[in-house]
């Protein structure tokens, strides 16, 4: 299994081999997590977030939190995600797409986030 930030390198070049490059390599990484890893997780994923600005690895990213809090079963919102809040909206505002936007207010939806 490769670390999250090693998916992100040359991921458009992956991307354009495989179309299910992103999900495969997500479901790579959860296969064999329990909601305890999972949870224990979360805090990769939003360090891999913050330094994102391409609208389609944030959408990808919103969706794969979402699937790791699936797999953490917990509507409990992570220390970290409250910490990250306000970085984690900004950047959404500024670079993400209507997808990710879209998919950002889902997740905060599910975990009764305000």
């Amino acid at each position: 299994m490769k670390p999250l930030h090693e998916l992100l390198i040359n991921w458009q070049e992956n991307l354009d081999q495989n179309e299910w490059y992103f999900s495969e390599s997500f479901d790579e990484i959860t296969a064999h997590m329990t909601s305890e890893d999972a949870f224990q997780y979360i805090p990769v994923v939003i360090k891999e977030w913050n330094e994102m600005t391409n609208p389609f690895l944030i959408g990808e990213m919103v969706d794969f939190l979402h699937s790791v809090y699936e797999i953490a079963n917990t509507t409990e919102v992570h220390p970290v995600l409250i910490q990250e809040k306000e970085n984690i909206e900004a950047l959404i505002h500024t670079y993400g797409d209507e997808y990710s936007k879209e998919a950002f207010s889902e997740f905060k939806r599910s975990l009764r986030w305000d």
